[in-house]
């Protein structure tokens, strides 16, 4: 299995979710560009470059078609890369994938640039701290922060351990730099036609709190994929994080009935 992280979050963030799934299956953590490029997000970001990524990273595997596991961003750029090239994939496993509604992904686009870094989301990770004096610093700044207060302070802390590097300047910086987080809410895709074209094993766990899915998307979303499996599960966005071992079970549960 490959498992793409969310928008700011990389792989060993998931430490605990990803230990739950290593008696059942091999996992190997995908990193998004922010966390490899030396260059930034650009004007014209587009998630069609990160499934461009995930495609051409996947084509040099040696290991033939894969389970391809999700989260936010990384659902939604696994969509487009197995819409792309299905025959890389074996199944996927999107968890709260962002899969907006065509109204809010156009808004978006059309917005002008200058309304668009004053969106909510945008606004806030051009705002958030980049550097801290070390790790314990950045562990006490995010561990009072409203979005981290259902994960445990041994998640919190694999998030600060991934999440940050050593600064030049001395202490500690964001590993995901928020340049990147702030572009990629800015460029949300407009993502059905992918959705449509999928049509590998598909297993969808949507957050039953503060999901990026609406109603709306859900909906859509069962009414393009009937064969995808979508559950509702306790915890927010950051489910992975929040509930590890709930999450890897349905994530187990299925692939032992795909006969994985």
């Amino acid at each position: 299995m490959v498992f793409a992280h969310a928008n700011g979050y990389p792989p060993g963030s998931y430490r605990r979710f990803i230990d739950c799934l290593l008696p059942h299956c091999r996992v190997t953590g995908y990193r998004h560009r922010p966390l490899w490029s030396d260059r930034g997000p650009g004007r014209r970001l587009s998630w069609s470059h990160f499934a461009d990524d995930l495609i051409h990273t996947l084509e040099a595997g040696e290991n033939g078609p894969v389970w391809m596991m999700g989260h936010s961003l990384g659902g939604a750029v696994s969509t487009i890369a197995a819409a792309r090239a299905p025959q890389l994939f074996r199944g996927l496993i999107l968890i709260d994938p962002v899969f907006v509604t065509t109204r809010r992904a156009l808004g978006v686009r059309l917005l002008p640039r200058s309304r668009v870094r004053k969106m909510p989301m945008v606004r806030a990770a051009l705002r958030r701290p980049e550097h801290f004096r070390d790790q314990q610093e950045a562990f006490d700044f995010h561990r009072a922060k409203r979005p981290y207060a259902d994960i445990t302070d041994e998640v919190l802390w694999d998030y600060i351990r991934a999440g940050t590097v050593p600064a030049p300047e001395g202490g500690v910086k964001l590993a995901f730099p928020r340049e990147w987080e702030a572009g990629i809410y800015a460029s949300i895709p407009w993502i059905w036609p992918s959705v449509r074209r999928v049509t590998l094993p598909t297993l969808g766990l949507c957050a039953m709190r503060n999901s990026v899915l609406s109603d709306t998307a859900r909906r859509r979303w069962a009414a393009l994929q009937p064969h995808a499996e979508l559950h509702v599960c306790p915890g927010g966005h950051l489910l992975p994080m929040e509930q590890p071992e709930s999450t890897a079970g349905f994530v187990i549960d299925f692939l032992q009935r795909q006969g994985a």
